[in-house]
């Protein structure tokens, strides 16, 4: 299994509600996905003052499965309209288990 696990810090041009409508968004796609076991994401949940502002999680059966889900159409549509003009920084991990 992969895990695949990206952190975003919002810039100031984001608006308001749009954590809301970039997680309808990705769990929209999410649902279309084979290869996928679990996907979570949404805003931080405010409890430490250190957290980035949104995060998704998402578990694939293996590399090929992730690989078709990041290089999709819909992903890159996603990442265009609904992420790249918000985000300020973006971290990425993968592991396996």
């Amino acid at each position: 299994m992969l895990h695949h696990i990206v952190l975003f810090t919002w810039n100031d041009k984001v608006p308001a509600g749009h954590p809301a409508i970039a997680a309808n968004e990705l769990r929209k796609y999410a649902a279309t996905l084979d290869g996928l076991i679990s996907y979570n994401c949404g805003p931080n949940a405010g409890h430490t003052s250190t957290a980035a502002d949104f995060a998704v999680s998402a578990v694939f059966e293996d590399v090929a499965a992730w690989h078709a889900y990041d290089t999709a159409d819909e992903h890159n549509r996603i990442r265009a309209e609904i992420f790249a003009p918000y985000v300020a920084t973006r971290a990425v991990i993968q592991f396996e288990s």
